[in-house]
């Protein structure tokens, strides 16, 4: 017996691999695997392709559908039962809404409807989802500066007048008397003159002359994002029934 807490949703596809993959997205929503069945496709290879349209004709589908699922099972295509309860219902649908808008073979857009999802028992409910952008930021590397510093060797020139002392000496030929006092001062003596001269001294002073400062400094900008979201528009078409019947009065 169903649970009429639950919704049953079935979905063609019309290559094994995006039936793989939407079998994988329903795994990791938290499907219970045996709340999926797969039918057709590489399941068809252990049961007859009779059973897979017998197991589809259980489902109560309304007669367009279970004509494109049946045309869907003989082409080849893969069909994802899904008997999801209310919490997991909305996650089942975005499932295959994903699928169905990216991932489904092209040629089901102008041969048949990309995929055929119905409730087919229970009380159905259907999410409305709504997206909004939201927008972060995060720190990124935008690269920098790196300051190297090295001593270079420049030649560089100087002029000094250096002063040198030399020695002289002359002989003059002189004719003159002397007198008694120098007669008694002659003694042996001896006279220098120390030649004297300057040399050329080299020193070196630092100073600082120029600073470079290295540091880094914050700026704003606004930039615009745009983007586009989502949402789910509910349509409800009114169902016309047959008008009664009025029979005539016979006289």
């Amino acid at each position: 017996m169903s649970n009429t807490n639950e919704t049953t949703f079935v979905s063609l596809f019309h290559t094994q691999d995006h039936a793989n993959k939407a079998m994988n997205e329903l795994r990791a929503a938290g499907v219970p695997p045996q709340s999926m069945q797969t039918l057709g496709g590489e399941a068809s290879r252990s049961s007859a392709p009779e059973e897979a349209l017998t197991t589809l004709k259980t489902l109560n589908l309304p007669g367009k559908d279970l004509q494109v699922l049946s045309d869907g099972l003989k082409s080849g295509g893969t069909l994802i039962i899904v008997r999801a309860t209310q919490v997991l219902a909305g996650k089942v649908e975005r499932v295959f809404e994903h699928q169905n808008a990216e991932q489904i073979d092209e040629r089901a857009a102008t041969s048949q409807p990309r995929a055929a999802a119905a409730a087919v028992s229970g009380e159905a409910v259907i999410p409305v989802v709504e997206e909004e952008l939201v927008v972060g930021k995060q720190r990124v590397d935008r690269g920098g500066v790196r300051v190297f510093t090295h001593m270079v060797e420049t030649p560089v020139e100087e002029k000094v007048v250096l002063r040198e002392e030399h020695a002289t000496f002359e002989r003059h030929a002189v004719n003159r008397p002397i007198s008694e006092a120098e007669i008694n001062g002659l003694q042996n003596q001896s006279i220098e003159v120390r030649e004297m001269g300057e040399e050329a001294v080299v020193g070196k002073t630092a100073r600082v002359v120029e600073e470079v400062r290295v540091g880094k400094e914050s700026t704003e900008r606004t930039e615009q994002i745009k983007d586009t979201v989502r949402k789910t528009q509910v349509e409800v078409d009114q169902i016309v029934g047959a008008e009664p019947t009025r029979g005539k009065r016979k006289s």
